[in-house]
């Protein structure tokens, strides 16, 4: 049913807004325009939060942009031909009064999901640790409507980073939301060290989840991992791919030396990288500080290329 979902926002949701927003005639100016908006709302909304390299391919992400041009067209268009003077009853008020309001909770919505890729605290810069492709950043942000790990209260995740990478069709997967390991194009890939480090933690005994079913242990919830230490800084790498991780506990570990493969271990539905940073507070609380990448500190729907 989540799956079922998911699939109708990201794919289903814009073909039933453009269809009816094509195919509706609206008897008034106020209830053109408030519609209109509503749709635009909608559709701006799902263009910054909607996951759409997971939906099946990045590119679908611009279709939004492309039906936003064709509401506006047409709603302009409409606008200038329609009789302003009709009459509009005390119902339909109501419906298009309350229509406003939803088209001004959702575009509020959306403005906030839009400014979460601005940062205030200082981030660490890191080596991007992936090599070979071009990444789709699929979780992150500096709010809750973008990045999945953020909470209510100071935590070591809250600017945590779910990476994929993007094969055929600028999608992650060789098929849409595929359950198969294999047909996600990060699997397996190599993790490399993002910094100069002291090795604090290891576990490589989890095994990988079978596609979206998870039967793991609280305890393991995590997966695989390493946990580093960079200067002042630690870093955490969860999910990695049952007994590939190449360090131990101690070792010290040069920028670029590989850590183990990408995998789906712990409370995770699909193969991906997490990486993670923090530091400890002055309340001597773990607390998540952004990361940078070549001096770009990235969010959900971002893209970066490392060959």
């Amino acid at each position: 049913m989540e799956k079922i979902i998911y699939l109708f926002i990201h794919l289903a949701l814009p073909l039933v807004i453009i269809i009816d927003f094509v195919l509706r005639r609206h008897k008034s100016t106020i209830g053109l325009i408030t519609k209109m908006t509503l749709y635009v709302s909608i559709i701006y909304f799902l263009f910054i939060w909607g996951q759409w390299a997971i939906a099946g391919s990045y590119y679908l992400r611009y279709f939004m942009l492309l039906i936003i041009l064709i509401i506006l067209v047409i709603g302009s268009v409409r606008y200038h031909s329609n009789n302003k003077a009709k009459y509009i009853s005390t119902f339909k008020k109501i419906v298009i009064g309350l229509t406003g309001l939803l088209s001004l909770l959702i575009f509020t919505i959306a403005l906030k999901a839009s400014i979460g890729n601005s940062y205030t605290n200082e981030a660490i810069e890191l080596k991007f640790p992936l090599k070979g492709g071009e990444y789709y950043i699929s979780s992150g942000g500096a709010n809750k409507l973008i990045n999945n790990h953020m909470r209510d209260y100071p935590n070591a995740q809250q600017y945590a980073l779910d990476i994929n990478k993007l094969g055929g069709f600028m999608g992650v997967s060789k098929r849409i939301m595929s359950t198969n390991n294999a047909d996600h194009y990060i699997f397996s890939d190599t993790i490399y060290c993002p910094c100069n480090a002291i090795v604090l933690e290891t576990k490589n005994t989890i095994r990988d989840n079978s596609g979206s079913r998870m039967h793991v242990k609280p305890e393991d919830g995590t997966g695989n991992y390493v946990k580093l230490k960079c200067d002042s800084v630690y870093i955490f790498i969860p999910h990695i791919k049952q007994f590939s991780i190449l360090v131990s506990k101690g070792m010290k570990v040069e920028e670029g030396s590989p850590l183990g493969l990408v995998g789906i271990s712990g409370f995770s539905q699909e193969p991906h990288l997490h990486i993670q940073a923090s530091i400890y507070n002055s309340d001597s609380i773990m607390t998540g500080i952004p990361i940078k990448f070549n001096g770009k500190i990235l969010s959900r729907n971002d893209l970066y290329a490392n060959y």
